[in-house]
């Protein structure tokens, strides 16, 4: 019998199946997508239509969490709080700049990254893989990481600087985050072609040939190698597959490239509508060149982003086909959590705002969320709680095993899930916080030399990201064949808010306060598209009623958020 048993043991190792006795339970894997900037508000990218290998392996195989929000709609801070399950106001990660923003900062370096999720799951025998994006200013400081080294150190944050945050350079390329067994990450922020990874720690150059570089595809292959080895070692996993789509450029794959053609971004009722409802004037002001809304020609390049967009989406959809297809041929596929979500939104037209993400609004705060793994049913619809980004790490922990006394030692701002996911109950708090801080550049001319009505932007104190475009925009096919060059702002000093959001089965509110002033309200039931500024005329006792939330929020700590 020992021999029959040893040969049995024998052939299933040599095939790469990794098998625990009737004794032992396994620790599940899980492999962790995140996509860049995809939106699930209004036109839902990774729906039937565009992405049905993910409607055909994840969501008809698992649960769909109908609200899924990033707490912080931008990438470096919301990545940040993903890996961490942490608010920004915890980090000292406040948006994508490199110095006082916080951005792979050495404070963040030397601070917050060494808690992370793989850090973590390392205690519970979890071998941990990262490839992709990791955060924006990753890689790019230089070797003495002075303040002044880089172009990314200067680009500072008005308010940041007046509560006294010091001025710090990014990780350098040879900089391997605690906890990662294999490491691959992009120095910089999402590109497809012509880029840097940290492999382990060494730079590695990659051109703009298809076949070796094209970013999407280099994750996949290098996520479904680590699979294969664990699976061969016998050990427990954790990959996270961070791919650039739908981040512009948002360059298509070649076979990709003729991808919904002639669709148009959709046209929702808040689609370039410039509001006058006393709004932060990002969206009271319509942020084109000339103070209005977006003309044909703006419109037009909005649109085929939108089309490039959901091109590149197609070959994140062939990855996850792949993945479940070699999770399955390995013997794993039943004992594997696969997560699918984004880092925040992203909005084209919303309020006359042509793109970009950075605005409290549903188009930049909702993003897709899609579980199947060990005890979650198939095809369900969970819309009687929420899912935040900070919620992922303990979600992820909780998957591999680890107790809810450990988890809630590691000071976590987020919950666990796993709950929600398999039951469909939660006990969770109502709300939740959203904060940003914004971004300041030099300026933009075009805005600072404009004569909007009411309206005086100061070039120190408001400082604003401008997005300029021309004919020039994109490199790989389809292009842009607009002849016009024109601006559009991103982002100023000013746009930094705080907002409360309370939402269960039945309601669905949010309420926020600017820096400088403006206060906006919305009933997401009745008014999903947010056309109508309910903190106009608000009683003075029910605001305050919501603006004291908001200031207990903005302080919250473990438990107590």
């Amino acid at each position: 019998m020992y021999s029959l048993v040893s040969k049995v043991l024998s052939l299933a190792l040599a095939a790469g199946i990794y098998l625990a006795t009737s004794s032992e339970a396994k620790t599940p894997n899980v492999v962790f997508i995140l996509t860049d900037d995809q939106s699930d508000a209004f036109w839902k990218d990774y729906d039937s239509q565009h992405q049905p290998k993910l409607r055909k392996f994840l969501s008809e195989q698992g649960a769909t969490v109908q609200n899924s929000f990033s707490t912080t709609p931008v990438c470096c801070p919301s990545r940040s709080s993903i890996y961490t399950g942490k608010y920004i106001h915890n980090l000292g990660v406040y948006n994508n700049s490199g110095g006082s923003g916080g951005c792979a900062s050495l404070d963040w370096q030397d601070g917050p990254e060494k808690d992370n999720v793989a850090y973590h799951l390392g205690s519970l025998g979890v071998k941990s893989s990262f490839a992709g994006k990791y955060l924006n200013n990753y890689g790019l400081g230089s070797n003495n990481n002075s303040a002044f080294a880089m172009p990314g150190c200067m680009n500072v944050t008005r308010n940041r600087e007046e509560s006294g945050m010091d001025i710090t350079c990014s990780s350098t390329i040879d900089h391997v985050p605690r906890g990662w067994d294999n490491w691959h990450g992009l120095a910089g922020n999402s590109v497809y072609y012509n880029y840097t990874i940290s492999n382990n720690g060494v730079a590695e150059q990659h051109g703009d040939n298809y076949e070796d570089d094209y970013l999407i595809d280099y994750v996949k292959n290098t996520s479904l190698a680590f699979m294969e080895d664990m699976v061969a070692e016998g050990s427990p996993f954790f990959i996270t597959a961070s791919v650039p789509a739908a981040h512009e450029p948002a360059d298509p794959a070649p076979q990709h490239a003729g991808y919904a053609e002639g669709i148009k971004a959709p046209r929702t009722p808040n689609y370039n509508v410039v509001m006058e409802d006393e709004r932060h004037w990002m969206a009271a002001e319509g942020l084109n060149i000339n103070g209005n809304g977006m003309n044909a020609s703006v419109a037009s390049f909005v649109d085929l982003l939108y089309r490039r967009r959901l091109a590149a989406l197609q070959s994140v959809d062939d990855m996850i086909e792949e993945f479940v297809t070699k999770l399955d041929n390995l013997g794993v596929l039943d004992n594997t959590y696969v997560i699918y979500t984004s880092d925040n939104g992203y909005h084209l037209g919303q309020f006359g705002i042509p793109i970009d993400k950075r605005q409290p609004y549903e188009s930049d705060l909702r993003v897709p969320m899609f579980v199947r793994g060990p005890g979650i049913e198939k095809n369900v619809t969970i819309d009687n709680s929420y899912a935040l980004n900070i919620d992922i790490a303990p979600t992820i922990l909780s998957f591999a095993g680890a107790t809810p006394e450990q988890i809630e030692s590691y000071g976590f701002d987020g919950k666990p899930l796993d709950e929600l996911l398999k039951t469909g109950e939660t006990d969770r708090s109502q709300e939740f916080l959203v904060e940003y801080n914004g971004e300041s550049w030099d300026g933009c001319t075009a805005y600072l030399q404009n004569d909007f009505d009411g309206l005086y932007l100061d070039k120190v104190r408001d400082g604003v990201q401008c997005g300029l475009r021309g004919s020039w925009s994109y490199v790989t096919e389809p292009r842009w064949n607009g002849t016009e060059t024109w601006s559009s702002i991103q982002d100023n000093s000013n746009n930094t808010y705080a907002c409360v959001r309370n939402i269960d089965g039945e309601s669905d509110f949010q309420l926020c306060e600017w820096i400088s002033g403006e206060i906006e309200a919305f009933d997401l039931v009745e008014d999903e598209f947010q056309m109508k500024n309910l903190a106009v005329g608000m009683d003075g006792d029910e605001l305050s009623m919501w603006t004291d939330k908001i200031e207990k929020l903005r302080t919250c700590a473990r438990a107590s958020c």
